[in-house]
């Protein structure tokens, strides 16, 4: 063999080695990468950002009928659509963003009604920005937006026909809440979000309360007002365990403090899902919503909601 043979195998060897070394480097630094956990990005030294979109779709519904059934019932149908999705993005500076998505509508139809009524009409949107301050601990700002998507409505019957008024719509009402505060997150199972300087605005349409009487009120909103303004404190939350194979409780949890007006009346939003899997694609929810606030109809409020359908995971 020749010496440009030699030297040509030589510049071969020396290629292969730099492209393996290149290779390996690369792979153990993706390895390394991979085993800092998604948010103590504060005490990574590589650079780089990160995201993660996760969330889970439903479809359930409720189902009874009824004929000829002597002891008496009525038929009736319930179907339920829900999202829940989340997008986390970070940088190895320590910027942390977290948005979450929910919506959550429903409808039922009871034999021998003029009309299909809400079961559930939820939409929401909350987006927290921060800065790490350690592992688990951040500066926060929360935006969170929250109305109903569809009209609601007030059923009666008057001579025996039934009938109904609207009584709210889309952004009608419609809270629109802006937090300073502390964020505290220790996985996706778990974060907490302190607030004490929290301004909130309500949004109703005016010709809800165009025709209000002397002291008469839509949403907490005076006659003629289309908003009301806020400003106190808030805690948020949430919260899942598997309590049992197959059995994931989520808990969803707000409190608020008006600074302003009725300091002591604390306004709460508790809502809680117990999600049960049949198999890779059956599932069941148990949801039950408390929800309490004193502009709103200062009585506790309580949703709750059993049903059977297809259940997707991301």
């Amino acid at each position: 063999m020749n010496k440009k043979n030699h030297f040509q195998r030589a510049i071969n060897l020396l290629i292969c080695s730099i492209v393996f070394c290149n290779f390996h480097f690369s792979n153990a630094q993706e390895i390394e990468d991979e085993n800092i956990p998604f948010d103590a990005v504060i005490q990574s030294t590589l650079k780089g950002k990160r995201y993660k979109f996760y969330g889970n779709t439903r479809f359930n519904f409720n189902q009874a009928y009824f004929s000829n059934w002597i002891s008496g019932g009525e038929s009736a149908l319930t179907v339920l659509y829900g999202l829940d999705y989340n997008l986390n993005y970070s940088v190895r500076n320590g910027l942390v963003w977290d948005t979450n998505l929910l919506l959550s509508i429903g409808a039922t139809y009871i034999s021998g009604s003029e009309f299909f009524k809400k079961a559930d009409d939820r939409f929401e949107i909350g987006s927290l920005v921060g800065k790490q301050i350690n592992e688990f601990w951040s500066y926060s700002g929360l935006l969170n937006i929250k109305t109903q998507l569809f009209p609601g409505y007030r059923f009666y019957s008057e001579e025996g026909v039934q009938k109904r008024d609207q009584i709210s719509e889309f952004l009608s009402p419609a809270f629109v809440q802006l937090s300073l505060g502390w964020y505290y997150k220790k996985s996706d199972d778990l974060w907490l979000n302190l607030s004490p300087v929290s301004g909130r605005i309500l949004f109703v349409s005016e010709k809800y309360t165009d025709n209000l009487s002397p002291g008469q009120k839509y949403f907490g909103v005076d006659p003629g007002k289309g908003t009301k303004f806020f400003f106190g404190a808030s805690i948020s939350g949430f919260f899942r365990k598997e309590i049992m194979k197959n059995i994931i409780w989520e808990n969803k949890y707000s409190t608020y403090i008006n600074y302003l007006e009725k300091t002591k009346n604390i306004d709460f939003d508790w809502d809680m899902n117990i999600r049960f899997k049949v198999n890779n694609k059956v599932s069941g929810n148990f949801i039950l919503h408390l929800l309490y606030d004193d502009d709103l109809i200062g009585e506790l409020q309580v949703r709750e909601l059993l049903g059977l359908g297809v259940n997707i995971d991301l």
